[in-house]
């Protein structure tokens, strides 16, 4: 099954800063290689109402039902504001002086129908249960299309200035989840500028002063509260604010402002093979909405499709959960901006291959969910890293350590606990999700960077029950590390291969 895939390194990350926020109780945003605190608060509260309050007692499949969590809540803003838009009487034809017949049964039935598509997709299930935070951006994403069209369509009770402040809120969340969100809110302003440009063509109106106010009164405070950690931290506020985006241009124009960056490196054309050209995983849903551009090719939401699509496309820095935010506003506009219930005939039973083809991928998904030939699979980590935790943990059992190991810290330079330890020196990066599956027995776990670090150990008179190094280095940890007898390799992830000792 899908949750049993091996942890992601990201999402092995992102569990121990929910871990961390359990335990302490506080969150600092870090603006390099983590984002915004929505998924740790949400994830964290739903850990504890269960009663887990580690790093040691994480769930794996509740870290993971937290985005699922946030999937079905965007398929829910998805589905009430395309039953809004459909509810909304169209005008009359010119030429026959009639408007188009509104059933509420077929726009009901319509709006099932997006939410059983775009829920069945293979992309959207996938990073569903992913525990990061692109499901998260998805559906205040969505969270932000609702408001939307309660502001720009007409006959609803709330106020338009209700409407702009949760169209701001949404904006905010968005923004608190992950600071790429203003790539987005970059594509909404271009598609602004160039619906007005076309004059004439379904050009939105502009928002009126004091709505403007509400939007961004509602984003700052979202943001700020977040950020902030809710008041504790306002060095976060600058961090997202200032700090965070000057990282991140680093990192998109391809430098080497994060760990690893090299390796998202694609060309432009990526996004368009991850969607629509890997093998069997490719989603229904963008070939559907292709399809039905053709009806109306100067919409809102196309003209905002094909600007985010640009926007991603020139930004060397590449990977394919960010497809996720192109999938959902392409399952709207298949819908919304060609209004499907009136079309239903036509476009129903195209649904139905589309939903066809989706039930295919799901079940490949399922099969083998681990498989490499998944391309939302990316920079994955091998389900062998399971085995080494395993042998590890063996290893560590009171049967098999020997009685004098002690662990030493790299902050203490002597002996400080008879417990049989584990020492591990790979660089930072090459060490997840090992940690994760090695939660348990983080407390007797040392981490260094190299392998003099190692050798500094044995110089204390420390004696590990098992040591992990990179596979290059395995020839030189008995000679230092006589006690141990053992020793295995392992593939940890894409170009990572490291050698335990035991």
């Amino acid at each position: 099954m899908i949750f049993d895939r091996t942890f992601h390194p990201d999402e092995a990350n992102q569990a121990f800063t929910t871990g961390k926020l359990l335990e302490t109780g506080n969150y600092v945003y870090q603006p390099e290689d983590h984002h915004g605190p929505t998924l740790y608060y949400a994830a964290a509260a739903l850990q504890k109402a269960y009663g887990h309050g580690s790093t040691a007692t994480l769930d794996g499949t509740l870290l993971r039902c937290t985005p699922l969590l946030f999937a079905v809540i965007a398929l829910v803003f998805g589905f009430l504001a395309l039953r809004r838009i459909f509810s909304f009487k169209l005008p009359a034809d010119p030429d026959t002086l009639k408007a188009p017949k509104n059933s509420k049964v077929l726009n009901t039935l319509a709006s099932i129908c997006f939410v059983f598509l775009l829920g069945t997709s293979p992309i959207f299930v996938f990073f569903a249960t992913d525990f990061i935070q692109e499901m998260l951006l998805a559906c205040f994403t969505m969270m932000m299309f609702w408001a939307g069209t309660g502001y720009l369509l007409p006959g609803d009770k709330w106020k338009p200035g209700t409407w702009a402040l949760l169209f701001g809120i949404a904006a905010g969340l968005a923004f608190a989840t992950k600071e790429t969100s203003v790539l987005a809110f970059a594509a909404i302003f271009a598609t602004f500028l160039i619906l007005k440009a076309l004059k004439g063509i379904n050009a939105p109106k502009v928002l009126a002063c004091r709505d403007a106010v509400m939007v961004i009164m509602g984003f700052l405070l979202t943001a700020t509260l977040f950020y902030s950690s809710f008041c504790a931290n306002w060095t976060g506020v600058y961090n997202a604010f200032i700090a965070a985006p000057l990282a991140y241009i680093h990192r998109a124009t391809g430098s080497a402002a994060s760990t690893g960056a090299a390796w998202h490196i694609h060309p432009w054309w990526q996004y368009l093979k991850w969607l629509f050209f890997c093998d069997w995983c490719f989603s229904a849903l963008p070939l559907l909405a292709i399809f039905l551009a053709t009806f109306n090719r100067r919409s809102f939401l196309h003209v905002y499709i094909l600007a985010l699509l640009a926007i991603y496309s020139l930004i060397p820095y590449k990977t394919p959960w960010c497809g996720l935010q192109l999938i959902v506003p392409m399952a709207i506009a298949s819908f919304a901006t060609n209004r499907f219930s009136q079309r239903w005939k036509i476009l129903l039973p195209i649904a139905l291959i589309a939903l066809a083809v989706n039930s295919w991928g799901l079940y490949h998904l399922n099969s083998n969910p681990d498989s490499k030939s998944i391309p939302y699979n990316y920079a994955s980590a091998s389900p062998e890293v399971k085995q080494l935790a395993a042998t590890v943990a063996t290893a560590l059992s009171p049967t098999h350590s020997p009685a004098n190991s002690q662990l030493t810290t790299p902050n203490s330079p002597t002996p400080t606990s008879p417990t049989p330890f584990l020492a591990v020196a790979l660089p930072p990066a090459d060490t997840w999700p090992f940690p994760w599956y090695n939660r348990k027995l983080e407390n007797r776990t040392g981490y260094w960077t190299d392998f003099e670090a190692l050798r500094n150990l044995a110089e204390s008179g420390a004696k590990p029950a098992v040591v992990i190094v990179p596979m290059e280095e395995g020839h030189l940890v008995q000679p230092i590390f006589p006690h141990l007898k053992n020793t295995k390799r392992f593939y940890m992830r894409p170009g990572v291969r490291v050698r335990v000792f035991w």
